[in-house]
């Protein structure tokens, strides 16, 4: 009976992940031809889906099934060009896959300068009682309670692209933030006397209860704490609702503090002060931001920044959309509660193979 149960079993991309010996997400990519991979990476993958018998395919069924479900995506509302606006792409994109499992996939957009504006969202996620929730982490104590609303109501829920930690959640997927910040402290320092720099940060909700940066920002502050202790930090706030006056309070602050080469901000929009730093051009600064959006990218082809930090922002939304479908449907668990994706430096050098 046992052999026979074993042979019944439906291989998942898990087990071809292991069998080949590489990611879950590697062999998604081989599976579905997007991004990077190495030829003999997807031999690997193709041999062990050979092997296994796997099919990307559900089986017949969960195809013949009339159950359905409900999964909302509790996500901040965004402008065009900006990083939320790559994250819903992603959802999107998942959507239309698991609508194969007889899932749809409902959209809540909050803004994330107002609290008031999450927990109203959060209330409209609760009413329209949902199979699960994918939602990301501004307001750390408002992002509990309704964590907490979600326990009570036997809602499973995943943390995508950022996360409170404790809390009851099956998923995580996204980047380690706190790596990423030590990362970018590292490139922004590496094989360098730094005596100061400044972390420029974003002006966000007025009550300052939204702090989405703050782990990221803890590695790259402890990373210079522990290899650059007697280096100065100082701290700039700017306005992204006021872009007019970015260029002057920067140049306020190197009037003041002209020995001042190294710049990091650790949110994703370091394209905010590309146009201060083209205006303002001096060969010795060097300066990283995190993310590939669009502008950022133009701003570090244009030689204007020196790094980023980033992942393929698309693809974790959609694989997040794809493991959720999984656990709901199939009862298929992660085999790991935090799914980090990898993290990638980006460099005017090597940004034509980046995709």
């Amino acid at each position: 009976m046992r052999e026979m149960a074993e042979e019944k079993r439906i291989p998942t991309v898990f087990d071809i992940a292991r069998e080949a010996g590489v990611s879950r997400g590697t062999v998604d990519r081989v599976i579905h031809h997007r991004g990077r991979f190495s030829e003999e990476t997807a031999a690997r993958v193709h041999e062990a889906i050979e092997r296994l018998g796997y099919s990307a395919n559900p089986n017949a069924a969960l195809l013949a099934s009339k159950k359905s479900y409900t999964l909302a995506c509790l996500i901040p509302a965004f402008k065009e060009g900006e990083y939320w606006e790559l994250i819903q792409q992603g959802l999107l994109a998942g959507a239309q896959e698991a609508r194969r499992y007889n899932i749809e996939v409902r959209m809540f957009l909050y803004d994330q300068t107002d609290i008031g504006s999450f927990r109203t969202e959060c209330a409209a996620v609760l009413e329209a009682r949902p199979s699960g929730v994918i939602l990301n982490a501004v307001f750390k104590d408002a992002v509990t309670e309704f964590a907490g609303r979600l326990d009570s109501a036997g809602i499973p829920y995943a943390f995508l692209d950022n996360k409170v930690d404790g809390l009851g959640n099956f998923l995580y997927i996204g980047i380690d933030p706190y790596r990423s910040g030590y990362l970018g402290a590292f490139l922004l320092t590496a094989n360098q006397q730094v005596d100061s720099l400044v972390l420029i940060r974003l002006v966000r909700d007025k009550g300052r209860q939204g702090d989405p940066n703050e782990p990221r920002r803890r590695g790259f502050l402890d990373y210079i704490h522990e290899q650059l202790p007697a280096c100065t930090i100082h701290t700039v706030f700017i306005d992204p609702n006021d872009p007019t006056g970015i260029i002057p309070t920067l140049e306020a602050f190197f009037r003041e503090h002209p020995e001042v080469r190294h710049i990091a901000m650790t949110n994703s929009r370091i394209h905010l002060i590309a146009p201060f730093l083209e205006q303002h051009p001096e060969p010795r600064r060097i300066a990283v931001g995190f993310d590939d959006l669009e502008r950022n990218l133009a701003a570090l082809k244009a030689g204007q920044i020196e790094y980023l930090v980033t992942h393929h922002i698309h693809d974790q939304a959609r694989l997040a959309i794809e493991i959720f479908s999984d656990y709901l449907v199939r009862k298929i668990t992660p085999p790991r509660r935090n799914h980090y994706v990898h993290l990638d430096i980006l460099h005017r050098l090597n940004l034509d193979d980046y995709s």
